[in-house]
């Protein structure tokens, strides 16, 4: 049918052994090796008995609080919720959700998931889980409580990777289906890369159909598929219709329900308006839009169609990620880490550049070399500026300067043509002219002075 479902019927006809399944389940014997076992006691003292302080926000299942392990180690412990406080969501969430989460990501690791470190070995009611901290917070922050709204370079590089992130889930074996995708649960790690995290409602196909098909469906709103009503009408096609609220998200800047804007669905606002071809409505207005026409129709045109009401003429996220990779060579990434200026440079790597400096000192001698103190300056014969575009600018002002000097040397020339040949005549001499390259302490280089004739040029024009 084009998509991968969970219907009972489809399981033995979809998994067959392989070489690849081998090689998966390699892959996960290794990851059950660096699956670590904490105390309950050493995670309590490593979030000061779970602060407020430490606390980072809520999970699907529970709080998540930041903890220094003692060797060193910044992580994010889940700490299961026995009240159920998660308004936004739709779920009757099983009991077991946290093993649920600990047997799926025990089987995976990618640089592009949140991974899973370790779990206490308390009883399942108090079970901890502890998995990578993510220093950056999650996609909701950047694109909806930041001061300085990401670039479409910047955007379009975080929708790639959650895409990569969620065509892992659906390319492994069997397939593993997250069913809330959302870009709250998309964090931004140190390097400002996507991961996909929060996988409690999580649920791999065709190796427990009786808990498939008693499972009620799960999500939140304003991203949950329409047409997941029944537990048989789950599908990978489900995962692909939320990250089509996550892209209009990405591309509009507005929330998947916004009561303030009317209407407030995403889906009924934005896809009216890319059918009749007013692509420009929907982009963020906070930043100009993609330059290029194309990027911006391609964009609206993937975002529609995996919102499409027929599941199975949505996309696949293997066809997704092809797509949006090829956007990603039209809009470069030019401003990065909160970078306004594109040609910012750097921090240099490896030894620190050294200068020698020709001026005098006081008490005589010349200034041996130093260390920079600013490493990420770009040191030129132009002077010292912070980046290239000063560099630039300073190009400018150079040139500015030796028309200036040239306009100053004509006119000079013409005043001082009758004293300069009476001062040949009389016997006077000239001081030496400075060349092009000596400089002097007390006299400013940007200055403009005008250049005496030589004596032959002189005598040859009398």
């Amino acid at each position: 049918m084009g998509y991968l479902s969970c219907k009972a019927e489809s399981t033995i006809a979809v998994h067959n052994p392989s070489k690849k399944s081998d090689k998966i389940h390699g892959n996960e014997d290794l990851i059950h090796k660096k699956i670590q076992h904490f105390d309950y006691s050493d995670l309590e003292a490593a979030t000061n008995n779970f602060s407020d302080q430490k606390l980072l926000g809520r999970g699907s299942h529970g709080l998540v609080y930041k903890a220094l392990l003692r060797n060193g180690r910044l992580v994010a412990v889940k700490k299961p919720s026995h009240q159920n406080n998660h308004h936004s969501a739709i779920s009757a969430v099983p009991e077991n959700e946290v093993e649920n989460e600990i047997d799926i990501l025990s089987k995976l690791h990618s640089p592009r998931l949140v991974n899973l470190v370790g779990f206490t070995n308390t009883p399942h009611q108090n079970r901890l889980l502890v998995v990578e901290f993510m220093s950056n917070g999650t996609l909701y922050d950047t694109l909806h409580l930041s001061q300085q709204p990401p670039n479409w370079g910047r955007r379009i590089r975080l929708a790639v990777q959650t895409a990569k992130a969620i065509e892992i889930l659906h390319s492994s074996v069997p397939p593993v289906i997250h069913r809330d995708i959302k870009s709250a649960n998309v964090l931004i790690d140190r390097n400002f890369n996507a991961r996909l995290g929060d996988f409690g409602l999580a649920l791999r196909c065709h190796v427990d159909d009786y808990r498939l098909l008693s499972t009620p469906p799960a999500g939140t709103m304003g991203y949950l598929d329409p047409g997941y009503v029944t537990p048989d009408n789950l599908s990978t096609k489900t995962d692909v219709f939320s990250f089509g609220i996550l892209l209009l998200e990405i591309i509009s800047g507005r929330k998947a329900i916004d009561v303030s804007h009317s209407p407030p669905s995403i889906v009924d606002w934005a896809i009216p308006l890319i059918r009749r071809g007013k692509l420009l409505s929907v982009f963020d207005p906070r930043i100009p839009p993609p330059k290029d026409p194309m990027v911006r129709k391609q964009l609206g045109v993937i975002a529609a169609k995996c919102v499409r009401s027929c599941r199975e003429r949505r996309p696949s996220m293997n066809e997704i990620v092809e797509s949006l990779s090829f956007l990603t060579k039209l809009v470069p990434l030019r401003s990065w880490n909160g970078l306004s200026n594109p040609c910012m440079m750097v921090e240099n790597v490896g030894r620190p550049v050294e200068v020698v400096s020709s001026r005098p000192k006081t008490g005589g001698g010349v200034d041996e070399g130093k260390t920079l103190s600013n490493p990420r300056r770009v040191y030129s014969d132009l002077g010292f500026r912070n980046n290239l575009m000063d560099l630039m600018a300073g190009r400018v002002e150079n040139e500015e300067d030796d028309t200036m000097k040239t306009q100053v040397h004509r006119r000079s020339r013409l005043k001082n043509e009758g004293s300069s040949f009476r001062s040949i005549v009389s016997g006077n001499k000239f001081e030496r002219n400075r060349s092009a390259g000596e400089t002097s302490a007390n006299i400013s280089t940007r200055r403009c002075y005008a250049v005496a004739r030589s004596k032959s040029y002189a005598q040859t024009k009398a």
